[in-house]
């Protein structure tokens, strides 16, 4: 749910864009990026495995939401579930006597009112286990690739992990992440190459390398692609934000707030609505 400012959401070669109050349903496993819209954005993320439900709702494990961009001034029954998420992390956030039980409570009504409002389908029991060894392809090829990302890592040997061919690793990888297997791989590399280059004074061969990339010329191609401007210019353009303002969209990275800057926020747009 978008708190502050506004996102620009890209899954599966979709885009769409969140303004403050509206918010959004992920499926387990479903890649995705967010984007800051022009200044910083500030989101609420909530995290439900669908075995939350197993012991006494296991259809939910079965119902597959859409990524739909769901206003919350639509109607007073998207007002509702506004509420509720705001409800349900005011809870856990204060962690009183027992709070897991009223964080039970919030979840379990907020999804029955997403089942209300938000598009979804239903996976039948015979697409079952072509959904889970799905799911399970995307969690070991994120998690494989987010560790390895900055060492030589070529497709053909995750495919030999997972004991499918090539030409088929290829397909379901952009089908499920919206992109080529190197415009991912190429993706990470650059962040992790931002957060060097925001962070340390290392050359930008040393950065280069140790994230991956086989040459600077390569690392420089890469990273003017993802981000606009070379990784010199990148650098200066840091050096010469002063700490006390703002920085620019392009210089910002990704921040968590404690429970106690959570509460406050939730506190303040409960009062508010």
């Amino acid at each position: 749910m978008i708190l502050k400012g506004a996102a620009e959401i890209h899954s599966q070669s979709t885009a769409h864009y969140a303004r403050e109050g509206d918010f959004f349903v992920f499926d387990p496993y479903q890649p995705h990026e967010l984007r800051a819209a022009g200044e910083a954005v500030r989101i609420l993320s909530m995290q439900v495995s669908p075995g939350f439900f197993a012991g006494y709702f296991p259809q939910m494990e079965s119902v597959r939401f859409n990524t739909t961009i769901l206003p919350r001034t639509a109607s007073p029954r998207h007002q509702a579930v506004y509420r509720l998420i705001l409800e349900a992390t005011r809870f856990y956030c204060r962690k009183s006597p027992f709070y897991e039980l009223d964080c039970a409570q919030q979840i379990n009504a907020l999804f029955r009112a997403l089942l209300d409002i938000c598009p979804f389908t239903v996976i039948r029991d015979a697409d079952r286990p072509a959904q889970r060894t799905r799911q399970e392809r995307v969690r070991f090829l994120s998690e494989r690739i987010e560790q390895g990302c900055c060492e030589k890592l070529l497709l053909g040997d995750l495919a030999k992990e997972l004991g499918v061919n090539l030409y088929y690793l290829s397909h379901f990888f952009h089908d499920n992440f919206g992109m080529s297997f190197q415009e991912y791989l190429s993706k990470l590399r650059c962040e992790k190459a931002r957060g060097e280059l925001l962070r340390t004074d290392r050359s930008l061969l040393d950065i280069s390398l140790s994230c991956g990339f086989s040459s600077p010329k390569y690392f420089q191609r890469a990273f003017l692609a993802q981000y606009g401007t070379t990784p010199r210019t990148y650098r200066k353009l840091a050096h010469l934000t002063p700490a006390s303002r703002a920085a620019p969209p392009l210089l910002t990275m990704q921040a968590f707030l404690s429970d106690g800057e959570s509460l406050e926020i939730v506190s303040r747009l409960l009062n508010g609505v």
